[in-house]
């Protein structure tokens, strides 16, 4: 660490005389979200938790989203928040993909798998992606409640495990897709991982075990791939076809970093994007209501083409709507490899820093009544990349955003054509914040078939503090 440069003397909590740092975060681990926003109403766009190196400080707002994430050399992912495991063992190479590299290591693989991403490329799995959507729903029996934030899980799993492997719903697919949901389960829960020790009994243990049997499933699913040369089109076949400037292909332990990140991150984020989507709407009758009326008029009961799809404004307001006021990657995490200057101050190397697009969502200045429901407003609106962020910006932007939004929109499109879901009396919804923004212990809904009685259940809990709603009754 370089501590040449005089340490950082910015607003922010007093620091715990006992704790220090971790002191100053607990309140950020009880409630994240009300954290942030305090933080911001409190201290400005900088507040620091610590007063000497290595600095930890948050920064809101589109100046500093600007200065940091659009230099990804000064400001590098934190490798430090990582778990600590050993570099040969299976749990290092699972968790090896484009989250975790800096530098030519980044540059490197992120040009190599933007092929699998390019809008031409993601348009071939709109077919998948309606299958596996629709198979779903299928499954859904009015009149029943369902836990939903688990189906949608269920629906991006199949997505997921269809186009990057090319398992449809069978024995290997099961098997594989339960490896991938408990090691998330457990990552994703840092109480589970706070003591990584690996001895029997421990989450950290389960999550070594986990790691060393996904990295045999896909090591088995490269070996086939390879021997079927190109008569599979899925991720995993195009990342082992694409080759470097210099010719040079990505190694097997790449691939598995890189496949394991690439499920990690999509399956997550879009499960919980359409959760909340799908509150938010329930909350809003007139908007669900003109939506329906949208896809009716278009659609006529299918499935959206691709063509379709942009002729829909309203889902993309909606879409666009949901994914400001909750996006699913709430806070990024980044580091100063080298010192440098943050507005008035003098960083030292290895500061932590904090960014929020929750909170830059929620600025008044940039967003009126920021925390009311208003797809209206992006008829109007058109926010810079460091304004409007739901995947981040700069060099280490989403490379699946189109991905994502095109599946949040056949989602949604589908279960609004067929469904209308609605909370049971006094519902309680509470926000959490492990890693991506989620109802904690689910969100569940009742299943009418879409009769489009349109209205707004009664809903309670921390979800009011976040979020402007009808009054509960």
């Amino acid at each position: 660490m370089d501590f040449s440069v005089a340490p950082v003397f910015m607003p922010g909590p007093r620091p715990d005389p006992i704790l220090g740092w971790r002191g100053a975060l607990l309140p950020f681990a009880a409630d994240p979200l009300g954290f942030l926003c305090d933080l911001y109403q409190r201290y400005g766009p900088l507040a620091a938790v610590t007063r000497h190196p290595p600095a930890m400080l948050f920064a809101f707002g589109p100046k500093y989203n600007r200065r940091i994430l659009s230099d990804a050399v000064t400001f590098e992912n934190n490798p430090s928040l990582a778990l600590p495991m050993r570099e040969d063992s299976a749990l290092a190479r699972i968790g090896n993909g484009l989250l975790a590299m800096n530098g030519e290591t980044h540059r490197r693989q992120r040009r190599m798998m933007m092929p699998s991403f390019h809008r031409r490329h993601v348009a071939g799995y709109r077919d998948t992606m309606v299958a596996m959507i629709d198979r779903a729903l299928d499954r859904w029996q009015t009149e029943n409640p369902l836990d939903i934030a688990r189906e949608m899980q269920q629906i991006t799993l199949a997505v997921a495990l269809q186009t990057l492997f090319s398992l449809d719903a069978g024995p290997e697919a099961q098997a594989l897709g339960n490896l991938f949901e408990q090691s998330l389960a457990i990552n994703f829960s840092p109480l589970d991982t706070f003591v990584p020790i690996d001895v029997p009994g421990t989450a950290y243990h389960r999550l070594a075990r986990l790691a060393e049997q996904i990295e045999t499933r896909v090591r088995a699913l490269i070996d086939q791939r390879r021997a079927l040369g190109e008569s599979h089109q899925d991720v995993l076949a195009t990342l082992i076809a694409v080759r470097d400037e210099d010719g040079q292909a990505l190694s097997d332990d790449e691939l598995i970093g890189q496949t394991y990140t690439l499920f990690a991150a999509g399956h997550e984020t879009s499960s919980n994007a359409l959760t909340w989507a799908l509150l938010l709407l329930e909350q809003h009758p007139q908007v669900l209501a003109d939506l329906h009326d949208e896809l009716q008029t278009e659609l006529h009961g299918d499935a959206p083409s691709l063509e379709q799809l942009a002729r829909l404004p309203l889902l993309d307001r909606v879409v666009q709507e949901v994914l400001r006021l909750m996006p699913p990657a709430s806070v990024l995490v980044r580091r100063t490899a080298t010192a440098t200057r943050l507005g008035c101050y003098e960083l030292p190397a290895d500061t932590t820093i904090f960014l929020s697009p929750f909170v830059t969502h929620r600025i008044p200045e940039l967003y009126a009544a920021p925390q009311t429901f208003n797809p209206a407003r992006w008829e109007q609106i058109d926010p810079s990349p460091y304004e409007y962020l739901p995947f981040g910006a700069g060099p280490r932007m989403c490379i699946g955003t189109t991905f994502a939004l095109m599946e949040i929109k056949l989602v949604l499109a589908r279960i609004i054509q067929r469904f209308r879901l609605e909370f049971p009396a006094g519902t309680r919804i509470d926000p959490e914040l492990p890693l991506t923004l989620r109802p904690r212990g689910g969100m569940r809904m009742q299943v009418r078939p879409q009769d489009r009685a349109f209205r707004a259940g009664r809903v309670q809990g921390g979800i009011r503090r976040v979020l402007d709603l009808p009054p509960a009754e």
